[in-house]
């Protein structure tokens, strides 16, 4: 089931670090609850690492046509537990939003609270090794003061020092294809010489992510704040989810 939102409500501005990145702040969101759980980074929820997972959001996420951006969205994987994961996509820039999302029973959520994803993109294209942008992207990481959440009013634990909470994982180099239509690279970073339908490779991506195993059927409601800076680029961001989880069948 898609959630859709228009690009000028979802990414209201560019976020850009470093003279090598995609450059691209997004914050999601982070839960805890009675009935969802966020899984540990050392459990290897539904078969695939914290790491990996990042990646797989990033490439769905970077894959968005701009003109239509869900903010629900497949991980790509057809069997198995992990093909039930949804993702839950982000908004850079600074922002108080409420978003309304609708998903199916026994759904587990991967999201980001927040990361910095950097690769060679560029008018010209630079030539930056993984471990390279690797450190691009950590650089920008470190930026981040702030990330708090809570699900349905309690507090998700452990998120005090962004760089320092055991969900801050660095992704393993990963590809992208843009869109063949809304390529991202002209309204992100103003990169205007890589067309739509142009695969990326290597990039890297750091930030604090929650693997969420299902809530319960009816509503929940998630409040997140972020921070970047002060300092350089400052962001702030005040997002709320309601989401309803339909029940089951």
């Amino acid at each position: 089931m898609k959630q859709q939102l228009t690009l000028s409500k979802l990414i209201p501005r560019p976020v850009r670090f470093g003279s090598a990145l995609a450059g691209l702040l997004l914050l999601v969101i982070a839960a805890s609850s009675s009935s969802g759980q966020v899984l540990p980074p050392s459990s290897l929820p539904y078969g695939l690492s914290y790491q990996e997972w990042s990646a797989k959001w990033w490439q769905w996420n970077l894959g968005q046509d701009t003109n239509y951006v869900e903010l629900v969205g497949e991980p790509g994987i057809c069997t198995g537990p992990a093909s039930r994961v949804l993702f839950l996509a982000g908004a850079p820039g600074s922002i108080t939003v409420t978003n309304h999302v609708i998903i199916p029973a026994k759904t587990p959520l991967f999201f980001t609270i927040l990361s910095a994803e950097a690769d060679n993109t560029g008018c010209p294209m630079t030539s930056l090794t993984a471990d390279e942008l690797a450190a691009e992207a950590t650089g920008a990481w470190s930026a981040v003061t702030a990330t708090t959440c809570t699900i349905d009013g309690v507090a998700v634990a452990g998120l005090d020092n962004p760089t320092n909470t055991i969900y801050n994982v660095v992704s393993p180099p990963f590809s992208y294809t843009t869109a063949e239509h809304g390529n991202f690279l002209p309204v992100f970073n103003g990169v205007t010489c890589i067309p739509g339908g142009t695969t990326i490779y290597p990039a890297v991506a750091d930030g604090v992510y929650l693997m969420l195993s299902p809530l319960s059927p009816g509503k929940h409601k998630i409040h997140f704040v972020g921070e970047v800076g002060p300092g350089g680029i400052y962001v702030t961001e005040d997002i709320t989810y309601d989401i309803t989880v339909l029940p089951n069948w």
